[in-house]
């Protein structure tokens, strides 16, 4: 670890400062293991860099932060988004000169001087806090089509068979209808009504991972989790960061108009996948059984220990009837699932699409993304 000097930090801002200090806990969020001792030595090398160097500070950043050859590779996308986003841009400070100051340096007290010259960094301001909590609210230009399209992913499902009967089959005999038809006919024709069981609504159970990375896509994934309530299935929405939060009946009544994150009681920046599903699992078992289709929409950053991650994905694997994971950065050219969260969950996985908006939710839809496999098919969950 550097050791920094007053002369080395001299020459930095305080909002350049602050931004590196904030940096580790940001790429916690990712899966980053970055602490105190991290975040010195980068400062430290801040003071010898040429922050009119992109590439430069990149690479520099690039050995101090990253462990594994998954946090080498996608460390520059993650520097990009954090460092050169939107805001105000850094100034880098230059050191006065002694002549430079007013009133000399034998007026005998301290002169105020002038602000200094700055000269413009490529460090932009993107804050870490912005976009870890943030209210939800559904976009109500697409949320007729959206419903329409949900609506038709429900009907492909495989529905479980109900406790109902209906009037209809080849099964069994209906004797109450055939008796109410023949007495409406005194008796003559004698029509047999067959009768045969009702499906039952299908089971969902949808998780939305509401950390500040998956902020711009809040709007659209809003919107999909509303159109589950109005769709003909027995639906249940969690929300999680670094918890679970069952939010059914406020999505359903607030959706559209919005939820404040306020009415979301402990839910903190930072994601906990594999803590989260393991809350799942042990609070809400009767949720989970070989009819339930459990959806999961998150980027897959993980920063909770890799192996919860894999022992909550394997038991939810081998109690749900199918799961589907959502991540909206699997359309982005260039992305690769290979972040630690990601790399443990794709196992356990029978879909893995790109949604995050109408048109990827269409065709996700046209695609059978909620249509269950079929039998002759190995799935893909069921891999050691």
């Amino acid at each position: 670890m550097e050791r920094l000097t007053a002369d080395g930090i001299g020459g930095l801002t305080g909002d350049i400062v602050t931004q590196v200090t904030h940096f580790a806990p940001w790429l916690r969020n990712y899966g980053f293991r970055a602490g105190i001792s991290e975040t010195l030595t980068a400062i430290a090398a801040l003071v010898e860099l040429n922050l009119d160097r992109m590439d430069e500070v990149c690479n520099a950043f690039r050995a101090i932060y990253s462990r594994t050859p998954a946090e080498w590779g996608i460390f520059p996308s993650l520097f990009e988004r954090y460092f050169c986003g939107r805001g105000v841009r850094l100034k880098q400070k230059r050191r006065l000169q002694p002549d430079e100051s007013v009133g000399g340096t034998g007026s005998g007290r301290r002169a105020e001087r002038p602000p200094a010259e700055t000269v413009q960094g490529f460090l932009a301001g993107y804050h870490p806090d912005t976009g870890e909590r943030f209210a939800l609210r559904a976009d109500d230009r697409v949320l007729k089509e959206v419903v329409h399209l949900t609506r038709l992913a429900v009907r492909t499902m495989n529905a479980p068979r109900g406790r109902k009967w209906r009037s209809r089959g080849r099964e069994k005999i209906d004797l109450r209808q055939t008796m109410r038809s023949a007495l409406r006919r005194a008796g003559e024709p004698f029509v047999l009504k067959m009768r045969r069981r009702r499906p039952d609504r299908p089971r969902i159970v949808l998780a939305l991972d509401i950390s500040g990375s998956m902020k711009p896509y809040a709007p659209f994934l809003t919107s999909l989790a509303w159109s589950f309530t109005r769709a003909r299935a027995r639906t249940q929405i969690f929300l999680f960061s670094t918890r679970l939060l069952r939010v059914t009946s406020l999505i359903a009544r607030k959706g559209v108009s919005g939820i404040p994150s306020s009415d979301l009681p402990g839910m903190r920046g930072g994601t906990r996948i594999g803590g989260a599903l393991e809350q799942l699992l042990r609070r809400y078992p009767g949720l989970l059984h070989r009819h339930t289709c459990v959806i999961i929409a998150s980027d897959g950053y993980d920063a909770g220990h890799p192996e919860h991650m894999h022992n909550s994905m394997r038991d939810l694997a081998d109690r749900a009837g199918r799961v589907v994971w959502i991540n909206p950065l699997l359309g982005e050219p260039g992305y690769e699932p290979t972040s630690t969260g990601m790399s443990m969950a794709l196992p356990y996985i029978d879909t893995f699409v790109d949604v995050h908006d109408v048109a990827t939710w269409k065709k996700a839809v046209l695609g059978g993304v909620m249509r269950g496999a079929a039998p002759q098919a190995a799935p893909l969950k069921r891999q050691p």
